[in-house]
Formats: C-alpha cells, sequence, structure tokens
C-alpha cells in the first residue's frame, strides 16, 4: 500500500484521487460502446489510448503455435491498454467483446496528458496509481509462469 496518499477507491486508476478528482479524470475519458463481437483493440495496432471497462467482459487474445487463443478475461473496473499508453508501442494483444454489448471509458492519452500536467498534484496520484498498476501486471504474471 502506497504511503504517501491515502487511498479513496478501489479502482486501480483512482485510489488515490478525491471524489472531484476522480470525477476530472472520468469527464476526460469518452464512453464507448462495443457490440457483440467487436474489437477494441488489434494486435499489433498502434495507438495509445487507455481503457476501463465499465459493463461488460472483454476476452484479451494471444497467439498460441499461431492460433489466437483468450489468454484473460476482463470486466468492470479493469484497466487495458497501460503500457502503449506509456511508451507508445503497437498493441501486443488483440481485445475483443464476446457475445454481450461492453461499454469502456477511453482516454486520449494528449487530451489526459496534458490535464495532468496542469496539476501536479492529481499527476503524481495518477501516476503512483499507475505505477501500482503495472507491479500489479508483472507481479500477477511472474505468479502464472
Amino acid at each position: 500500500m502506497n504511503r504517501i496518499f491515502p487511498q479513496q477507491s478501489d479502482h486501480p486508476l483512482f485510489r488515490y484521487l478525491s471524489s472531484a478528482e476522480r470525477k476530472r479524470i472520468e469527464d476526460l475519458g469518452e464512453v464507448r460502446t462495443i457490440a457483440p463481437g467487436g474489437y477494441l483493440i488489434g494486435a499489433r495496432q498502434s495507438g495509445s489510448t487507455l481503457f476501463a471497462v465499465e459493463d461488460g467482459h472483454l476476452d484479451i487474445f494471444g497467439l498460441d503455435d499461431g492460433a489466437m487463443t483468450v489468454l484473460a478475461t476482463v470486466g468492470p473496473g479493469d484497466v487495458i491498454g497501460e503500457v502503449s499508453f506509456i511508451d507508445d508501442s503497437p498493441r501486443s494483444l488483440a481485445v475483443k467483446a464476446g457475445e454481450e454489448e461492453v461499454m469502456v471509458r477511453a482516454w486520449d492519452k494528449k487530451k489526459l496528458s496534458d490535464a495532468l500536467a496542469a496539476d501536479p498534484d492529481l499527476l503524481s496520484k495518477f501516476a503512483v496509481a499507475m505505477c501500482e498498476l503495472l507491479v500489479e501486471r508483472l507481479r500477477d504474471t511472474a505468479r502464472r509462469v
């Protein structure tokens, strides 16, 4: 647990934000709907948008011996796209809706970065939450290996 900022929320991106700060960040995002069977992200696709699942579930696909295989399923509160958001690298995995419609909140990197740069305290809280999210992912990956 981070000792710099008190935890306000259990959502990974907003865990150190006050209600007002969370609303500011949420309002910067665009709500998108993914139709059943539709792709949110294609593997090797460029893009630096960060996503949080608001409703429904998405399957994350990777290649296994040349075949697309479901590696994980994510749902409400889960964050995806954080690596490409940080380093502008091509997407490494495909993300697709299953049999139900899915709602996500999408943050454009430039728009979010500009807003965070204008508020150093908010930037610090968001950066710490993002680092902790990446550490959680790294630990989860290490446990699976």
